[in-house]
This record gives C-alpha cells, structure tokens and sequence, in this order.
C-alpha cells in the first residue's frame, strides 16, 4: 500500500511539473519570440508558421470554448444559468447569421463601430489579466496557498497599461477615417505609464505584506508573469507585435486548460472535432469581415459572448465550477 501510494506521489508530482512547464512555454514563448521578431525587422506576414499561430491563438481560443459544450459534467455546471450558457450564445449566433445575410446593407456607421471597438479593447485586456490571475491563484492552490484578493485588483493596473499603449493604434489601424480618440493619444500614453508604475507598487506592496504566500516559487513565477504580461505593448513600436505577443500567450494558456478539461482520449477527440469545426466557421467569419461594419460587431458580440461564459466557467469561487476544476485537475492539489 505504501509503495502504492509512493507511486501515486510521484505521478502526480511529475504531472504537475510537466502542466507548470507547459503552461508557462504556452506564456514565454510567444511574448518573447514576437518582440524579437520586431527587432529583427521581420515581416509580421512572412511566415505562414506565425499566420497559423495567431489564427490558432485569436479566432481559435475564442472557438474552442464551442467545444466545451459536448461535455456532460461542464453542462451540468451550465444547468442552474440557462440564459448566460444557452441564450446569450444563441442570440450572438442568430445577430451573426443577420450580419452575414443583411450586413453589407447595414446602416451603422464607422464612429459607432469604432466606439464599440474601444469598449472592447477594454473588455478584452481585463480579460486577459484575470485570466492570469486565475492561473497565479491555481499555483496557489496547488501549493496549499491562498493569494490575496487585492491581488486581482492589482493586476487590473498593468492591464489597463497596456490597453492604453497600444489602444490608439489600432483603433487607427481598424477605421483610419475615425479620429475622435487622437487628440487623447498622448494623454493615453501619459496615463499608460503611471497605471503601471501603480501596478507594479501595488502588486510589490502586497508581495511584502504577504511573504509566505508568493515566497511558493509558482506563485512567484505566476505573478510576475502577470505583472510583465503587457508589456510589450509599452516597449514595442509595432502595434501589432506588440499585441500578438501577449494575445497568443493569452490564447495558447487558454487553448492549454480546455484540452486539459477533456478527461479521456474518447472526450478529447470530440473537444478536437468541435474545436476544428468551431474554428473553420469561425475562420470563414473573419474572411468575410472586411469592410462590413455588421460583421465586425458580431465578431466583437461573439468574443464578449466568450468572455460572458469564460467568466464562471472557470470561477473557483462557485461551487459547480470549483468540485468540475478539482476533479479534472486532481493532480495539482494533491
């Protein structure tokens, strides 16, 4: 029994290394490679490699969340909010299908589009950093940890950092015509900085007050990983490597978890058939987006969509999701 159990330890023990290994390639990798690129004046679209990585990190992560649905465990922790799971997406896939059939006709104009484009950009960079808290609170788990909960609030100031750095460009990359935010950039830059020099205090200020918690070398690791996320957005001159970095880290983690939560190689194959069949359409919506303003807001509405499901699929604070992610990932808080 002994022997057993020594066995079982060492199992898990070596899962865990190899999930913290993986997950943090899944990060480094791509917010060191891209920034390199740019230094080495690499062209953005010379590399079909680099193509499929971001088609895989961006529509793909957004997808992939399609393919949680075949799961029976993940659908009963869907059950008690029909709305968020079942309706919100249905109405986003029925908006979608009206912006294919009609949107080329649609009568919405560049400043409200590009207004909905900032909100989103917002939206999608808080995000990513609770995303990252999420992970710097699972190494805690797995160490028998608490963070503090100021924590997460703390990272929001990074976030909101790199939002601001990067914000004017593409706004000014995605509707060149649009110019209301352009007597605000230098202001934006301005703020960028400050939020995160608050950031980073706050987030030192906290590491002091709580020495034992992030002296555990995942949760030290975790957290400057998600202190240092964005910035390549405040470091690199080209907008768009500079967001693909810290996009693609963001979405190779994600892509990571959910194959994870397949239990079994019966559930993994169909999470990777729905996935591919999710990304596809979802690859052909991106084909058609340009120049249709409608279809650029379905495209934003299903992103939120994934934000809206992502938000308490993952909540350890609940009680469906916290008994789903203690069973699928045992072995990282044994």
């Amino acid at each position: 029994m002994t022997e057993a159990l020594t066995i079982e330890a060492r199992t898990g023990a070596t899962r865990r290394e190899a999930f913290y290994a993986a997950l943090l390639t899944a990060t480094w990798l791509p917010l060191l490679v891209l920034p390199a690129l740019w230094l080495a004046e690499f062209p953005f679209d010379g590399s079909l490699l680099l193509g499929l990585a971001v088609f895989a990190g961006g529509v793909g992560h957004v997808a992939s969340t399609a393919s949680v649905y075949i799961d029976r465990d993940v659908r009963e922790v869907m059950r008690p909010m029909p709305l968020r799971f079942y309706g919100v997406p249905a109405l986003a896939l029925l908006l979608t299908g009206a912006a294919l059939a009609f949107g080329a006709s649609a009568p919405l104009s560049d400043d409200a589009v590009a207004a909905m484009f900032l909100v989103h950009l917002l939206w999608l960079h808080y995000h990513y950093q609770k995303q990252n808290y999420g992970l710097v609170a699972f190494a805690a788990a797995s160490s028998s940890a608490r963070v503090p909960f100021q924590l997460a609030w703390a990272l929001l100031l990074p976030a909101l950092a790199g939002c601001l750095a990067v914000m004017p460009a593409l706004l000014d990359g995605a509707f060149a015509e649009v110019s209301f935010w352009r007597p605000l950039a230098d202001v934006m830059a301005i703020l960028s900085v400050g939020a995160y020099l608050a950031g980073a205090a706050a987030v030192a200020y906290l590491v002091l007050r709580h020495r034992a918690v992030f002296l555990q070398p995942r949760v030290a690791i975790f957290t400057a990983g998600a202190l240092c996320f964005f910035l390549p957005a405040m470091l690199v001159e080209d907008e768009i490597y500079a967001f693909w970095s810290y996009a693609l880290a963001h979405g190779f983690q994600y892509l990571l978890m959910v194959f994870l939560l397949a239990r079994g190689p019966q559930r993994l194959w169909l999470h990777g058939i729905v996935f591919v069949a999710s990304v596809a359409v979802g690859g052909l919506l991106l084909h058609r987006l340009a120049g249709n303003n409608a279809l650029f807001v379905a495209g934003i509405l299903l992103t939120w969509v994934h934000f809206v499901l992502d938000a308490r699929l993952w909540r350890m604070s609940d009680a469906g999701p916290r008994k789903l992610i203690r069973e699928r990932f045992a072995f990282l808080f044994r």
